[in-house]
């Protein structure tokens, strides 16, 4: 088979934190991964439905955001906004 072109391939060292907690009626898993590329924010993964995000404190409490990125209502979204200044 022949070499297939790739865009990008990096190799970097990152920081990993896996947290699960429940908030009022929602359960998260969440992965959290701090690297030099991310530029000072923190690459947030919901584990259980494989959605992304890079976040920092300002980037979360705007209006909608968390809800679109990881497809949450807004009260799970509230939930979670709680949290993630002490996670990020």
């Amino acid at each position: 088979m022949g070499e297939r072109p790739l865009l990008e391939d990096h190799t970097l060292e990152t920081r990993t934190r896996f947290v699960s907690f429940t908030a009022g009626s929602h359960r998260f898993e969440l992965a959290l991964m701090k690297a030099e590329r991310f530029n000072n924010q923190t690459m947030v993964i919901n584990l259980p439905k494989n959605r992304q995000a890079l976040l920092d404190h300002d980037t979360i409490n705007q209006d909608g955001h968390l809800e679109h990125l990881f497809q949450l209502s807004a009260m799970e979204a509230e939930e979670l906004r709680n949290y993630l200044p002490d996670l990020l």
